[in-house]
């Protein structure tokens, strides 16, 4: 029997960019509106599940409030209409490790202890003298931790010594540390700490899938699921129609996935893999002949890896997102010799976030597999 993936008393929020006070700091910002239909008041705790699974403050949103360089996201059905936006604080962004501004974020109503003691890792090596008198008094404020967790201040990184959180206590999933919290240094390494493999990694099978998503300005293909001993990683490529329009040339296509066995276990995207998770090609490809004219391949990691009990996997894709920019014309470069060119960069005006919302559902038999 499969276990249905559902959540209590959560919901999906879209990432904006970081209000401006909220620099250095564990919070996000949520409209008043969202914060009542989750019995949230300002200053509350929630959780929030996205690459990794993090903590922050509630704040209520400014009604007014606006950022000129907040991305512009441009919802193609009326599901991602619907999402709310939250704005995610620069800390609470990278502790999520959720990649990219648009997609999205379970989050619910939560709480923390206050830790009596911290366990960190300094970021930066540093001195003999320096370990003895590390100790938390340039917080700006009271922030929220939880394991392997990044916590930096706003100031000059090499005077400022943050630190990853390797463990605190009393035991609990999520701390409330401020400049009183003790502090004992850890050679430890925080896991997943550049983001890449670091032990076993061998393959050990693949899943053939080839499974498919079609719609009037797209087709997704998941091809394969490849099994390792860590991870797991999921092959997919998406044609679209959407990037190459007017001025707009390139957009690689990322995927929200959701993706749990019939177990109870839950398999969460950790990174992007090869090459950068993806690569993305136009009209070299495609030639502007066919329907689609730009084309995605992308390769996603999932942890932890596959439990060998498990018979059933259940994929969802929540959303697809293309993150399109303006580029200069391919006849820039010249065939004589000649000045270089300067390449001046795009603004955020230049650049937008293509939606389109699903859920896309669907099982994979691996008993045999």
């Amino acid at each position: 029997m499969s276990v249905q993936y559902a959540y209590t008393l959560s919901q999906y929020f879209r990432m904006q960019i970081s209000h401006s006070d909220d620099l250095g700091k564990t919070r996000i910002r949520m409209e008043k509106i969202h914060m009542q239909k989750l019995g949230i008041q300002k200053g509350d705790i929630v959780k929030m599940i996205g690459g990794r699974t993090t903590y922050a403050f509630c704040i209520q949103l400014d009604d007014d409030h606006y950022n000129p360089n907040e991305k512009n996201f441009v919802c193609l059905d009326e599901v991602s209409r619907n999402v709310p936006v939250i704005r995610v604080s620069d800390l609470t962004y990278s502790n999520l490790q959720n990649f990219h501004i648009g997609n999205l974020v379970e989050l619910q109503k939560s709480n923390a202890v206050k830790a009596n003691k911290i366990i960190v890792k300094p970021i930066y090596a540093i001195e003999s003298n320096e370990k003895e008198n590390f100790n938390l008094n340039w917080l700006d404020e009271q922030v929220i931790v939880s394991k392997w967790d990044r916590i930096i201040g706003r100031h000059d990184p090499k005077k400022t010594l943050g630190f990853f959180v390797i463990d605190a206590s009393p035991p609990s999933d999520a701390w409330i540390v401020d400049r009183d919290t003790s502090v004992e240094l850890s050679d430890g390494i925080p896991e997943n700490f550049i983001g890449m493999i670091t032990r076993g990694g061998n393959l050990n099978s693949v899943i053939a899938v080839v499974q498919k998503i079609k719609s009037d300005d797209f087709e997704a293909t998941i091809s394969a699921i490849e099994v390792y001993d860590n991870c797991m990683k999921i092959i997919m490529y998406v044609k679209d129609s959407i990037v190459h329009q007017g001025d707009w040339t390139s957009g690689l296509c990322t995927p929200t996935i959701r993706m749990w066995d019939d177990l109870g276990n839950h398999y969460m995207f950790n990174r992007y893999g090869a090459r950068s998770g993806g690569g993305q090609f136009g009209d070299s490809l495609w030639g502007g002949a066919n329907k689609h004219d730009n084309f995605s391949e992308i390769s996603l990691i999932v942890i932890p890896p596959l439990d060998k009990n498990a018979q059933e996997l259940n994929v969802s894709i929540e959303q697809l997102l293309w993150d399109i920019r303006k580029h200069p014309p391919h006849n820039l470069v010249p065939v004589n010799k000649g000045p270089s060119i300067v390449m001046t960069p795009g603004s955020p005006m230049d650049e937008k976030c293509a939606i389109h919302g699903g859920p896309w559902n669907f099982k994979i038999n691996i008993k045999e597999k």
